[in-house]
């Protein structure tokens, strides 16, 4: 039996959230997405919480050499469709591929096209987000700052979009 006790796991169909209850505790979650695309293997809390579908159990992810917190997704070979991840090498169609922690909450709970990078105002950021080559070049020029500093504080509230320069720039004066 799982130590987690699940007693509620409710679906708001309202915007697809889904409320469980573990140990006694109340925590939404959502389909996970990465890289634009929904995992629906995985739920994510707004505190960093990965669940898994199929185990029906909180994932514990590994601590990258960065010290982030990641974990590995095994799909389809075609699911990611930039073609990215570590081929299985025991024969078996399916690609495994490591995501970051920060990144799954960043991008299921606060999605870039609806939360500009520090530094743009909204109202730059509604005419530019509309212009595939421009959102393409921040998207892959944003990096997710951990406000704190601790790299496995995954809470959304800890987190935030900077590009890669004004990382190195706070990084650089704190010490890091």
């Amino acid at each position: 039996m799982s130590k987690y006790l699940i007693d509620l796991f409710d679906l708001d169909n309202d915007n697809d959230n889904i409320t469980m209850n573990i140990n006694g505790k109340d925590i939404e979650m959502k389909p996970a997405i990465c890289y634009g695309k929904v995992y629906d293997k995985w739920l994510v809390s707004e505190c960093g919480k990965v669940w898994s579908l199929k185990y029906n159990r909180k994932l514990v992810g590994q601590k990258s050499t960065s010290g982030h917190t990641q974990y590995a997704t095994c799909t389809s070979i075609d699911f990611w469709e930039d073609g990215s991840g570590m081929f299985a090498t025991d024969g078996y169609n399916y690609v495994t591929r490591k995501i970051q922690g920060h990144k799954i909450v960043m991008d299921t709970w606060a999605p870039l096209y609806n939360n500009p990078p520090e530094g743009i105002v909204w109202e730059e950021w509604e005419i530019v987000r509309d212009l595939p080559t421009v959102y393409n070049h921040i998207s892959k020029t944003v990096c997710i700052d951990h406000i704190d500093n601790n790299p496995l504080n995954n809470h959304l509230d800890n987190l935030r979009r900077v590009t890669t320069w004004d990382n190195q720039k706070t990084r650089k004066a704190k010490g890091i």
